[in-house]
């Protein structure tokens, strides 16, 4: 059984895969987001930086599926 969580940044998508990692015995598989250069920008003022850090993600998942 696979499970897929999707959505935007900051709304505890990591906290739910951990919670369902103890409901089901499962591993939980998470996406690398030390290459994203808006990270930091994005958790000092999320309001100006969300667009350039969905849009980096967004872009990254995109090439990931080639």
């Amino acid at each position: 059984m696979y499970i897929a969580i999707e959505g935007v940044i900051g709304v505890g998508k990591t906290t739910l895969a951990r919670m369902l990692q103890h409901s089901f015995d499962a591993e939980v598989l998470l996406e690398v987001f030390e290459e994203n250069p808006f990270l930091s920008d994005f958790y000092a003022d999320r309001a100006r930086y969300a667009f350039q850090t969905q849009i980096f993600l967004f872009v990254e998942s995109l090439s990931s599926t080639k």
